[in-house]
């Protein structure tokens, strides 16, 4: 068997088609059904049933693509291996990071990367937090930004905790709570909110942070009237809305500068976040990957430093 045909075969698997599949892989379909059919042969059984226009697995093809995927993992891992061993002039990093807050912290980071090693091929794959850790299973990305919580229970991944940040109630300069001397939470949560998907962590906190007879009515009308997870839109939604927002220091501390968003006055709910790197365990840390954490940690020190926050 060659790993080629069985790539071919987990092709048609996760595209439904020869077609389809053959357009991933840039053949033929005639040339696809060969290569599936020889594989076939080798095996000396069926690996496909066709019915209704639909490719499943038979019962040995099941087997035979449960190692299929072992082995091309195994093969990607080894090419990975091999282009660091290049070092980080000619090495490749792909990070995986959420929409929002981790987006907010790798940039700078990344830039730094290039700066100094300019022919690196630097990925950066933008996808919900939920969905990060099964890419890094996959192999999508070599690491993840995100913040901790939602990993920590994951025993396959190692992890670089960064700073804890703190979190801000903001919104626009114009907001009617901004005529108040001393807004209360009551006040706040009077109007809409706004802000990325939190956590579960994160809506324990907010939830526990809250006085009790404010709870059950948040509790049934939700915490959030408006959720986004993309940054700028949010950032939008705030300066044209009555909405306010929980958000951390570091993602809005270019609009506080600007004056485009204000923090509310003497609202401490005591809430921080803590953001980090997550990768799996059993994999070997890349010598570009351990430069970019260098150089994130090095930011998110800056980050706190600048806010006056002790970590």
């Amino acid at each position: 068997m060659e790993l080629r045909q069985l790539r071919h075969l987990l092709a048609v698997i996760e595209h439904g088609s020869f077609s389809r599949a053959a357009e991933a892989v840039h053949l033929t379909q005639p040339a696809l059904s060969r290569s599936v059919q020889a594989l076939e042969a080798e095996v000396g059984a069926a690996l496909l049933e066709r019915s209704r226009g639909e490719m499943t697995p038979t019962e040995i093809g099941r087997l035979v693509l449960g190692h299929a995927r072992s082995l091309d993992l195994a093969t990607r891992d080894l090419q990975r291996d091999i282009a660091l061993t290049k070092g980080l002039e000619l090495g490749e990093l792909r990070i995986g990071v959420g929409p929002f807050g981790g987006s907010a912290l790798v940039g700078p980071a990344i830039g730094r990367l290039n700066q100094l090693h300019p022919r690196l091929q630097v990925k950066t794959v933008l996808a919900p937090w939920q969905e990060l850790p099964e890419r890094a299973r996959a192999r999508e990305v070599d690491l993840i930004v995100l913040e901790l919580s939602q990993v920590q229970a994951m025993d396959y991944f190692a992890l670089k905790a960064l700073s804890e940040h703190p979190m801000l109630n903001v919104c626009r300069p114009q907001h009617p709570l901004t005529q108040l001397r001393q807004p209360t939470l009551a006040d706040i949560f009077a109007y809409p909110s706004a802000g990325p998907t939190p956590t579960a962590a994160m809506v324990n906190a907010i939830m526990a942070a809250i006085p009790e007879p404010m709870r059950d009515s948040l509790q049934k009308r939700g915490l959030l009237t408006v959720q986004c997870d993309l940054a700028g839109m949010l950032k939008d939604v705030l300066c044209h809305s009555d909405a306010t927002a929980l958000l951390p220091t570091f993602a809005v501390a270019q609009e506080l500068a600007l004056g485009l968003l204000v923090a509310l006055p003497d609202i401490d709910m005591g809430l921080r976040v803590r953001f980090g790197c997550a990768w799996l365990s059993a994999r070997t840390m890349s010598p570009v990957a351990e430069r970019f954490m260098e150089l994130l940690v090095a930011h998110d020190r800056s980050l706190v430093a600048h806010s006056g926050v002790i970590s």
